[in-house]
């Protein structure tokens, strides 16, 4: 089974893979309510990571009834008033139907578009929200990417509802809490989201019309001289990207350059490609991520927002056997919310990307 990246800004506080390790506690706060229209400091959105087909056998619907200790105000559309008495706790995660929508019942595989806040129960602190990054969040219903008692909260609920959701402690991060977030040990967290669109769960693949290649094959070809230069180990896998002092400091717009040119067919949206790939801070940062170090290919929808903008933009019209550079500014990937702890807020991009297969329409 190929893995599947989730190359989206998906908060890394609604992910059980950022369920982190020990560390020390956060200090206390003093106030014991907040209001999600305060600003506050909070930890920006990531990207997370997911199994190639979304679970459909996740948890069943939580159970709905009132929240103690939790005010929600405002109109539906517009950012609501939150006010959570601290220290909030709940023995069984539980949704609050603040308002009813009338639209379609949210199922597994589905992606919803939501506007959400989500509190720390134990101290009463914004932890991060949507409204104030002014963006919508796309969540995709899997059980293995969302928190369990998200998960639960969110499912068969209709669009156009605003939803309390007050998950347990087990249903959020446990014993461990999560220190680089911010979040406490065995603390219960306050979810308010407006459930917005519904994107129905896609159809799967289409079988392979061939197998896909190893790797790039092609024509070599020169890539810009003011991009950074990709190294390659003697089997000819990409390493990393070197910089020197000639490369621009930032990436001003997209660029796509092929350094290995394929003689298969051009890709066009609506295609599932399957890829290798590399990814690396702009010019010559961190690697946060590569399939060749995993051993497994990455598909996914071209054209469809399952990745980051500047992959379905820079991608479309490459040919299959392609090994392409995508220097990508940070409005095509990130932007403002970056993707902690790796990705820094307004960072640009490099990946390099070798397309082995293209199907579908």
């Amino acid at each position: 089974m190929r893995r599947r990246l989730a190359l989206l800004a998906v908060p890394l506080l609604l992910i059980p893979a950022a369920c982190g390790g020990t560390g020390s506690d956060s200090s206390s706060a003093d106030d014991t309510q907040t209001s999600a229209e305060e600003t506050t400091e909070s930890t920006e959105p990531a990207a997370g990571e997911g199994e190639s087909t979304p679970e459909a056998d996740g948890p069943e619907s939580a159970p709905t009834g009132d929240l103690d200790g939790v005010d929600v105000t405002g109109e539906l559309g517009s950012q609501p008033k939150v006010t959570v008495d601290a220290p909030f706790t709940t023995d069984k995660t539980t949704v609050q139907i603040v308002e009813e929508g009338d639209g379609e019942a949210i199922g597994a595989g589905d992606q919803v578009t939501a506007q959400y806040v989500v509190i720390d129960g134990k101290t009463g602190k914004t932890l991060e929200s949507s409204w104030q990054t002014g963006q919508p969040v796309p969540l995709e219903m899997d059980a293995q990417r969302l928190l369990p008692g998200l998960y639960s909260g969110i499912i068969d609920q209709p669009v156009g509802s605003r939803l309390a959701i007050g998950l347990t402690s087990e249903d959020a991060f446990g014993e461990a809490g999560n220190p680089q977030l911010g979040v406490k040990p065995d603390s219960a967290l306050v979810f308010v989201a407006d459930l917005i669109e519904r994107q129905p769960a896609p159809e799967p693949p289409p079988e392979p019309a061939s197998d896909p290649l190893q790797m790039a094959e092609g024509a070599n070809k020169d890539a810009p001289a003011d991009l950074p230069t990709l190294d390659v180990d003697d089997k000819g896998v990409p390493q990393k990207f070197s910089a020197s002092g000639s490369v621009p400091k930032d990436v001003q717009e997209l660029v796509a350059a092929p350094i290995i040119v394929g003689d298969g067919p051009k890709v066009e949206a609506g295609q599932t490609l399957t890829v290798h790939y590399l990814g690396q801070l702009y010019p010559d940062g961190e690697i946060f991520d590569q399939s060749w170090e995993r051993g497994e290919t990455f598909d996914f929808q071209l054209g469809a927002g399952g990745v980051i903008p500047g992959w379905d933009q820079g991608l479309e019209g490459q040919t299959v056997g392609s090994r392409v550079v995508l220097a990508i500014p940070s409005d095509l990937a990130y932007g403002p919310q970056g993707s902690p702890p790796t990705i820094p807020a307004d960072t640009d991009l490099l990946f390099v990307v070798d397309i082995l297969g293209a199907n579908g329409p």
